[in-house]
């Protein structure tokens, strides 16, 4: 499927799951973020160059869009609290649009790729935010929320510490945090692009002014083979103690009444358990593992 296709198929499914929660409302705002964020990818928003990460490209933040827009229709089906809005639903769909921005070189940037910014990406998007936002008429108060959400998607950040105004603010963050990492991990390609995350990986690493937590891998296989590890003793503590369980929403969300992204990516993981076990390059030991 090309960039375009996964586009329009996202824009789609979040203007559809918008309309059905609200009474078939259409998002005018929703449009025109989404095109101007795919503007800016493309290279067609003044002072930026083209997007050219190649894992974290527009396809990726579509994926983050629709996994955190699931989460937040399952919350609005489950009826708990706190209530959510028109508003906030698009202000949620502004800081998924938004939350690697950061990746994005200015013109006249011509060092490496926007992956050597990824421990500073985060920082950068919310100053980005802040500049992009207020042309499509978000005004200060909500500008705020988003540029909150957007800090919750860093890998190491202390959502403590971080100045919620009331806890619908703090949900919409929980919701993209726990977004990020359940659409990339989730994607049916996810395995197939963890060589181009490792590319990445290995430049962030080069150009990193201070340490890059998680980053240090010896090559792509050994990416592929630390994943399962990554997700069963981090990723699953994230999304149930730092994003306080609110990808549990998503059951309220599918029809089958299952969490249908936590399946997709133990789907993932034993789609690279089969790769490894393949590869030529493993020993007996490591195979035993798999």
């Amino acid at each position: 499927m090309t960039e375009l296709e996964v586009a329009e198929q996202t824009l789609s499914a979040v203007s559809g799951t918008i309309a059905s929660l609200f009474s078939g409302r259409r998002s005018s705002f929703l449009e025109l973020a989404f095109e101007k964020t795919k503007g800016l990818f493309e290279g067609n928003y003044p002072g930026y160059q083209r997007c050219d990460t190649p894992y974290h490209n527009f396809s990726h933040t579509c994926d983050v869009m629709v996994a955190t827009a699931r989460i937040l229709d399952g919350h609005i089906k489950s009826g708990e609290t706190p209530l959510l809005i028109l508003r906030d639903f698009e202000l949620a769909m502004a800081a998924a649009l938004l939350h690697d921005s950061g990746l994005i070189k200015e013109v006249g940037d011509d060092e490496g790729t926007g992956a050597r910014y990824a421990s500073m990406h985060v920082a950068r998007g919310i100053r980005f935010a802040g500049k992009f936002l207020p042309s499509l008429g978000v005004k200060p108060d909500e500008i705020h929320t988003v540029q909150l959400a957007i800090r919750c998607t860093e890998i190491d950040v202390d959502i403590a510490r971080l100045k919620f105004r009331d806890e619908r603010e703090r949900f919409l963050g929980c919701a993209l945090g726990a977004g990020d990492l359940l659409g990339q991990m989730a994607a049916a390609d996810y395995p197939e692009r963890l060589p181009s995350l490792y590319v990445e990986y290995r430049e962030a690493t080069q150009s990193a002014q201070r340490p890059v937590a998680g980053r240090r891998y010896q090559n792509a296989d050994d990416l592929l083979r630390r994943t399962r590890n990554f997700y069963e003793t981090h990723v699953r503590g994230l999304l149930n103690m730092r994003w306080a369980g609110v990808h549990r929403a998503l059951t309220h969300h599918f029809a089958s009444g299952r969490n249908e992204l936590l399946e997709a990516i133990e789907d993932n993981l034993t789609r690279i358990d089969l790769v490894l076990a393949d590869s030529p390059g493993m020993s007996r030991r490591e195979q035993q593992h798999v």
